[in-house]
């Protein structure tokens, strides 16, 4: 896969292209879209989003309009101007084995669209972990691969097993890439409630950074660094340990024009 300038918009903060409006096009290498899942979904009850200087926790929990609804979107040429300013990456996920495999199903037909497929396999705000169980794991991976023939992508968290681990199953099963790492479980405590999600944001980039760095010391496979890029110094870290692209999430939040200063570094 070849990315000019090697920047992704991050699944989830980047929604379904909206930071095109104040981010050049010029600027992104690949625009990943919101997870998409078999059913549709909620979401998580609000508060959804704490945030502090150093981090953020967020407790979406991948709201999204289901598959059959985006391939209705698909056909009726909602994301065509996507299409055309940016490449485009399909973010997948699902509640048990059987929907990652339908929603793989479903949008085999439409594969040549997009650079890559980005499977979530790692997202805190659900209860289906994949990477928990290597056997299951490696099953999955073999059936996603033998129904796709689009570039690949695992996004791994650190949860369930050494990340270099789960990164050479990946790319034993015939995987392309992967995109290190999703955010990490935490917990916020506000008076009386209670408020679980998945933090992401600067606090997390020393833990990104040694996942790269082992990943790329163990595989051959194309790496998305994901966690606490925030400018420019941090993206040349993440290159530094091995990283093939960099993925902006958090840091759109504070500012989107971070994506065009990174850039800057590539022409």
């Amino acid at each position: 896969m070849e990315l000019r300038p090697p920047i992704v918009i991050a699944s989830g903060v980047g929604g379904m292209g909206e930071y095109l409006k104040l981010i050049d096009p010029k600027a992104i290498g690949a625009y990943t879209l919101k997870t998409i899942t078999f059913k549709p979904r909620r979401g998580n009850s609000p508060p959804r989003l704490i945030a502090t200087q150093n981090y953020l926790i967020n407790s979406i929990g991948l709201e999204n309009v289901g598959v059959e609804k985006f391939i209705e979107e698909l056909e009726g040429k909602v994301y065509d101007e996507l299409f055309k300013k940016v490449k485009v990456i399909f973010s997948f996920a699902g509640e048990n084995f059987e929907e990652y495999i339908l929603v793989a199903q479903k949008m085999a037909p439409y594969q040549d669209r997009f650079v890559a497929f980005e499977c979530n396999f790692s997202c805190p705000n659900v209860h289906f972990n994949p990477l928990s169980n290597s056997t299951e794991l490696k099953r999955m991976l073999l059936e996603l691969r033998k129904r796709l023939n689009v570039f690949l992508i695992a996004k791994l968290g650190i949860e369930g097993a050494f990340v270099e681990e789960i990164a050479k199953i990946v790319e034993d099963c015939g995987w392309n890439g992967v995109t290190l790492i999703n955010t990490i479980r935490a917990l916020h405590v506000d008076g009386e409630r209670i408020i679980k999600g998945g933090i992401s944001g600067p606090v997390l980039k020393p833990i990104a950074l040694r996942a790269v760095y082992e990943v790329r010391s163990k595989t051959n496979l194309y790496i998305i660094a994901s966690g606490g890029i925030m400018n420019e110094q941090d993206a040349k870290q993440f290159f530094k340990v091995g990283a093939n692209a960099i993925s902006i999430g958090t840091a759109l939040y504070k500012d989107p024009k971070i994506v065009e200063k990174i850039a800057r570094m590539f022409f």
